[in-house]
């Protein structure tokens, strides 16, 4: 086997090695040294974990993205140790996997030896502002997820990264490096390729491993996926997918492999939108026929405003106030009977990452602009109630998918704390996020004659929608989101 060492970057808000992290790095350490570099300081236990089974620990300043912490290991190990390897790979927590044996890639392309470097996957060529700069055209490259560089290049290897700029933003690292180190090297005479290979789809999508990973997983042989499969902006999953992308992905990890897709959705679910992965991952189901013989435990007023420790293995019920006018008839109308919550309670026996379940909410449009109204009224008072729960999550500009009104349906092992006091309507948001920062997920259900209906309702929406009117002023929401973010970091 080559010498090989594994430059891993890895990044997370509360400085931990998570569990799919873990995974990739004990995989990887079959096939080479591994040298983890992480943005920020790592907590004192995952700390602990990566120094057991990483070759070399480094803890930098969390600066520079993945340009800096990619140079700084460089620069760190020098080149003269660099040379002893046959090959070094650049990698990073963004991708998820291997699924399958990684050593079958790595000897598939030991036989291409007329290499210098390789990738994982490419990006086809592409204008954009956002990423190409004063030109706005980006050129095709191996994506900076995976890359992997051989000894004959190392000297120049080396010199790029000496020469490396800390990038400022995201766009920065992507628009400086990401977009530009194949050409570079390409320049220089250096010959590269990609394992996976998507030739054919060149015409239909800029970024298959984004577009179709069930597709690249399945039918290419890549070993790896995007963790952001679970979590991108569901309008950006709209315009370049059917919607499906990220579900499809998920059914097949999980019925055809031995990838631990629980454990990343686990581990995803604190850190990333609620709304994003329910949406991608489509935490939608239909009430199945039977129920089963434990009907749900049903909490009143009084108790809930005290808060209640509960029963893991327990289900219970939390009635919630409903909103007025027409609204709240819609809401009544949907709201489930006793039958259809021993039906809805059965859920969570199928769908073990379920943590709270609840009616979806009612298709009538002024429900969703009632939600959305009261969601941006009292996010701020719900963030406040976080805080003091001691529970750091952020808050996404879309509303979490529960609560619709009505009621809450609540697996006891997602509160190992219990519940909290819930006295108020923003009390109510809680529910779904503090379960999501336990690691649950939050669903909901409906019976067949209401996704019969749902259905129509999306195909009129469709419709109505088809043009470039929405996608204009979906780029200037998302224009007028980053300019926001961007002043509120600057503070």
């Amino acid at each position: 086997m080559k010498k090989r060492l594994i430059i891993y970057f890895n990044y997370h808000p509360n400085g931990q090695a998570d569990a799919a992290c873990r995974f990739a790095v004990q995989q990887m350490a079959a096939v080479g040294q591994v040298f983890f570099v992480n943005n920020g300081p790592l907590q004192p236990e995952s700390r602990q974990w990566a120094q057991g089974c990483c070759h070399t620990v480094l803890e930098r300043e969390n600066t520079g993205f993945d340009v800096g912490a990619y140079r700084d290991a460089v620069l760190q190990i020098g080149l003269d140790m660099l040379l002893q390897y046959d090959e070094v790979v650049l990698m990073n927590y963004t991708l998820a996997g291997p699924v399958g044996d990684v050593a079958a890639m790595f000897a598939v392309m030991d036989g291409r030896p007329e290499l210098d470097f390789w990738g994982l996957t490419r990006h086809y060529a592409m204008r954009s502002h956002r990423f190409g700069g004063a030109k706005a055209m980006v050129p095709e490259h191996i994506q900076s997820h995976f890359v992997v560089v051989r000894s004959r290049m190392m000297a120049d290897f080396f010199a790029y990264w000496q020469g490396a700029a800390l990038p400022a933003s995201y766009e920065d690292s992507v628009r400086l490096h990401e977009t530009q180190f194949t050409a570079h090297f390409a320049a220089l005479g250096y010959r590269w390729d990609t394992f996976v290979d998507t030739k054919d789809l060149a015409s239909l999508f800029i970024n298959p491993i984004m577009a179709c990973p069930k597709l690249l997983l399945a039918d290419r042989g890549c070993p790896f996926f995007k963790r952001r499969s679970f979590f991108t902006p569901y309008a950006d999953e709209l315009r370049r997918t059917d919607g499906q992308a990220a579900a499809e992905l998920y059914d097949y990890l999980k019925s055809e492999t031995d990838y631990p897709v629980d454990d990343l959705l686990r581990a995803l679910l604190p850190v990333q939108p609620l709304a994003a992965m329910a949406q991608n991952l489509h935490w939608h189901y239909i009430l199945p026929q039977t129920a089963g013989e434990c009907a749900p435990v049903l909490l009143d007023a009084n108790t809930l405003a005290k808060g209640c420790a509960l029963q893991p293995d327990a289900v219970y019920c939390l009635p919630l106030a409903r909103a007025a006018g027409v609204e709240g008839y819609y809401y009544a109308w949907s709201m489930p009977s006793s039958l259809q919550l021993a039906q809805a309670a059965e859920l969570f026996d199928a769908h073990p990452l379920v943590g709270v379940l609840g009616p979806a909410l009612p298709l009538y449009a002024g429900c969703a602009a009632e939600k959305a109204q009261r969601w941006q009224q009292q996010k701020p008072a719900v963030q406040a109630k976080l805080s003091a729960l001691d529970c750091p999550l952020s808050l996404d500009e879309t509303p979490p998918p529960l609560p619709n009104g009505g009621c809450l349906l609540v697996r006891g092992a997602a509160f190992p704390q219990g519940l909290p006091p819930l006295q108020t309507e923003s009390d109510f948001w809680l529910v779904p996020l503090l379960a999501q920062y336990n690691g649950y997920a939050s669903a909901t259900f409906e019976t067949a004659a209401q996704c019969a209906a749902r259905a129509d309702v999306l195909d009129a929406a469709l419709a109505a929608q088809r043009g470039v009117g929405p996608v204009f002023r979906l780029m200037g929401r998302t224009v007028k989101n980053a300019l926001r973010k961007r002043k509120e970091s600057a503070r």
